[in-house]
């Protein structure tokens, strides 16, 4: 039986140097239903990111060190308004526009990333109130 209700789960690429920091999704025409990508930082600091050479709409989520989302936004292709993070995060996550609308991933849900080879990830959602309705 799993522990999870309505799991969520997202197949992403790690960006965990300064160069794919920097390279992102850019040039990409598509991303999978279901894909996107996971940048790991070192420290925890205020995240920064545009659209700049993106030609897809994305959604961003900002994690926190205890894996906890704090904001979710939006980049818009080709955009260099810049969409931050509120507070000091280590993790964000990139997927297609609507996703996280789409399967009910809001502020306040913790994720549970499943680090694999070749620089991929499996990144699960847990809703805030299935979080507490496993605490009961």
């Amino acid at each position: 039986m799993s522990h999870f209700f309505n799991k969520r789960e997202l197949e992403a690429e790690v960006a965990d140097t300064f160069f794919k920091h920097q390279e992102g999704l850019m040039f990409r025409k598509k991303l999978g239903e279901n894909s996107g990508m996971v940048f790991k930082f070192k420290n925890p600091k205020k995240l920064k990111f545009w659209g700049l050479n993106t030609f897809i709409p994305l959604d961003i989520a900002f994690i926190s060190d205890d894996n906890i989302i704090t904001k979710i936004s939006n980049i818009s292709p080709f955009s260099t308004k810049i969409v931050s993070s509120d507070d000091k995060c280590n993790i964000a996550i990139e997927a297609n526009y609507g996703y996280f609308n789409k399967n009910k991933i809001n502020v306040g849900d913790k994720i549970n990333i499943n680090w694999l080879e070749n620089k991929m990830a499996n990144i699960n959602f847990v809703n805030i109130v299935e979080r507490e309705k496993l605490c009961r």
